[in-house]
């Protein structure tokens, strides 16, 4: 029976995508890429009159189209875009194989409806809804489909009948059909087949004598042949890639191959941590004239082990250098992501007990660096070719004895590994521990994706999150963190008795009372106006403390309050003190605590801007809630070390609170606990009963005034379902 294949291809997707979203845009030159040494990724069809494709330098593409716009790409959008574009395919079909974040097959067959009438359908409403335009191929299979919808683009539709593919293709140039790349057309030309028809019509004995084992597939589809099926996938194809370019364009094929080699060992962590497992590898250079080039190979099965990549690197990274001329740039990237780990031996084969040690190994490194926040604490050769050694690193040999029992953690029996460990005047990258973010009201200006670019920017392996009385950034923070690949720390800054406190979360518990502590807002006084932002700054006393500090962290300059945090304590010492250190308790380590406010010493106009306008006052006018001489930029690892080069164990504490607060957030779909009105009624009655009697006693004379507002807000939480919620919390 034949079948109803679509091809769905975005048309421009990135630039369509940018023009969507601004219409001052739609109708002019537009191209997504990246500016100086960038190319351009994608570009509008108004700027493909004027010469503009991908990849061309930035550099070009401004001469040749002074008035190109080019924006930066938001990757975040297009997922989103490319997940409402598949959505319609879904209203249809559960049969949908998502290729690319931007095109894609769907399986129509046995539907109600005309598959042209659906297609027409969905392709209408992407238009109207998105605003954007696709192309869509109809045919028997995936092949025909897709050269159907990139034929005649933008906004193509065509349909090939059942029985017409031969035909529709025969005219084609030989470079339609997939696996036909510059190299395999420039011999097919050479031997007169430049039409697939011509392809189609060579026997085929002929045609291996060209093109080996390629040639029984590559006649199949000449001949309109192609039994791929579909494979349903629910969410766009995931990748994970690196690159890097270099201070300097090299020719230094040993240097490059340890930088993949060493973009490999990153990349599988993630994967691994992320319980995936790859297929597809492909190597990307870019040449020092901004062109590019890249070479991929598929593994027999998935793999999350790096070893497994390393004799592959070399001859993809040969086959992708095809000009022989400096590098400015080279990316590793891996595709088709699967979920878990595939194998096609036996457990009790001796290649599959080589997998397992291989496996335990990998995650013994894992741990090892995840623990001690530094990659090079384990060492490969590759390694050891990028790194600069100014002083012989000292080094030390594991070895795990064969009696030892196997563990997620723990390397198999009779395997070594050296371990490095940093010389005695080595300093590691400190942890910022009491940065604030603009959840700080008006006392930052970095927010919460600033702080962690700036923790990546600087290659710090924690940092912590602190603002002032609350935990409104924590959840954002703590994805932002996770993505990025740096650990997040939990906390917040309080006042008690006097002295600033910054508590960090070690773990769950320790999250349920930091939320309680932060909940208790000193109450106000009788007829006080003041806002739940001012209140939440309020001294809080040691009493309110007590029993609420178990799974918390403290970090105060006050060491009086050592006992509410019984082997939990540091003694904070800001850059004050870099040269004349405060004496030291026993048993009371103590930590660098730099306060961090914003991003360089060049943002401080707009800290001084926004402390202006918390207090209400002039620019440089002095008030006790203004701080107008220290520095608060996020410092390098080089300035922190110049802050304490006295006291470098400051630093190390830092690092050690980074090892003990490994909390991990939950991220899911809110759960309320359930909440049972004391009269009997439903919890929307309740609630509305209880607001509006706090609201007549807090607004006696203007009751009338603000009922409307509150009426809006409560209709607000029963649309969403919170009741429960807000009585809990009460």
């Amino acid at each position: 029976m034949p079948r109803d294949i679509i091809h769905l291809d975005a048309d421009a997707f990135f630039a369509s995508v940018e023009q969507a979203s601004d219409p001052r845009l739609r109708g002019k030159a537009v191209a997504v890429g990246g500016e100086k040494r960038g190319i351009i990724a994608s570009a509008s069809y108004e700027a493909r009159k004027m010469g503009i494709y991908t990849p061309m330098p930035t550099v070009r593409a401004r001469k040749l189209c002074p008035k190109l716009i080019v924006l930066p790409g938001d990757f975040e959008k297009y997922e989103q875009f490319s997940r409402w574009m598949f959505s319609y395919a879904y209203d249809f079909t559960p049969d949908v194989e998502i290729c690319s974040i931007d095109e894609g097959y769907f399986d129509l067959s046995g539907g109600r409806k005309p598959p042209v009438d659906v297609a027409q359908t969905i392709r209408q409403a992407i238009r109207q809804s998105l605003k954007i335009t696709v192309s869509e191929g109809i045919a028997s299979n995936k092949l025909v489909s897709q050269i159907a919808s990139k034929l005649n683009k933008p906004a193509a539709f065509t349909s090939v009948l059942p029985g017409c593919e031969k035909s529709f293709l025969q005219p084609l140039a030989n470079h339609w059909l997939p696996g036909v790349g510059p190299k395999t057309a420039l011999r097919l030309n050479a031997a007169g087949l430049t039409r697939i028809g011509q392809i189609a019509a060579t026997p085929l004995d002929s045609l291996e004598l060209l093109l080996d084992n390629a040639a029984y597939t590559l006649h199949q589809y000449a001949n309109g042949l192609d039994e791929r099926p579909i494979i349903p996938v629910r969410a766009p194809a995931k990748s994970y890639s690196k690159q890097e370019t270099f201070s300097a364009d090299t020719t230094d094929e040993e240097y490059i191959q340890a930088i993949l080699r060493r973009m490999a060992d990153q990349l599988m962590a993630t994967v691994r941590a992320e319980g995936k497992s790859i297929r597809t590898l492909t190597v990307k250079v870019r040449y020092n004239d901004m062109s590019e080039d890249q070479s991929g190979e598929s593994l027999p099965e998935p793999t999350d082990l790096e070893t497994d990549l390393y004799s592959r690197i070399p001859p993809l990274l040969r086959q992708a250098w095809k000009r022989r001329v400096s590098l400015r740039m080279v990316c590793l990237r891996f595709s088709n992501v699967y979920d878990g780990v595939f194998r096609i031996e036996l457990c009790l084969d001796r290649s599959a007990k080589k997998l397992d040690a291989q496996r335990r190994l990998a995650a013994a490194i894992d741990t090892l660096r995840r623990e001690s926040h530094c990659q090079e604490i384990v060492m490969r050769g590759h390694d050891l070719i990028l790194r600069p050694v100014l002083n012989p690193p000292l080094t030390r040999t594991l070895r795990v004895s064969s009696h030892a029992a196997p563990s997620p953690t723990v390397p198999p029996p009779g395997l070594q590994i050296l371990i490095r460990t940093a010389p005695a005047n080595s300093v590691i990258a400190p942890v910022p521990l009491r940065v604030r973010s603009y959840y700080s009201f008006l006392n930052s200006t970095l927010s919460v994706e600033a702080i962690v670019e700036l923790a990546q920017k600087y290659e710090m392996p924690a940092v912590a999150i602190t603002d002032t009385g609350n935990l409104h950034g924590a959840v954002s923070f703590h994805a932002a963190a996770k993505k990025a690949g740096i650990q997040p720390i939990i906390g917040s800054e309080i006042v008690v008795d006097g002295a600033a406190v910054c508590l960090y979360v070690q773990n769950p518990e320790g999250y349920r009372n930091l939320c309680q502590i932060l909940s208790a807002i000193p109450q106000p006084v009788e007829d006080d106006d003041d806002a739940v932002i001012q209140r939440q700054q309020r001294p809080r006393a040691m009493t309110d403390l007590e029993g609420i500090t178990s799974g918390l962290l403290a970090a105060s300059s006050n060491i009086k309050l050592a006992p509410l945090f019984p082997g939990c304590f540091y003694q904070a010492v800001p850059p004050s003190y870099g040269r004349s250190l405060p004496t030291p308790q026993t048993g009371i380590p103590q930590i660098a605590a730099v306060p961090i406010h914003y991003a360089t010493p060049e943002d401080r106009w707009k800290y001084d801007v926004v402390q202006s306008i918390r207090t209400r006052t002039l620019l440089r006018q002095e008030h006790p809630g203004k701080q107008l001489t220290e520095d608060f930029h996020f410092h390098s690892p080089a300035q922190w070390r110049a802050l304490f080069a006295n006291q470098p164990r400051l630093l190390d504490h830092t690092r050690e609170i980074a090892q003990r607060c490994l909390f991990e957030m939950p991220l899911g779909k809110p759960q309320f606990p359930d909440f049972t009105p004391p009269d009997g009624s439903s919890a929307r009655a309740f609630l509305r009963r209880i607001a509006m009697e706090g609201l007549r006693r807090r607004y006696p004379s203007r009751f009338a005034q603000v009922q409307p507002q509150v009426d809006e807000e409560l209709a607000l939480i029963a649309e969403v379902g919170y009741e429960p919620y807000f009585l809990a919390v009460w």
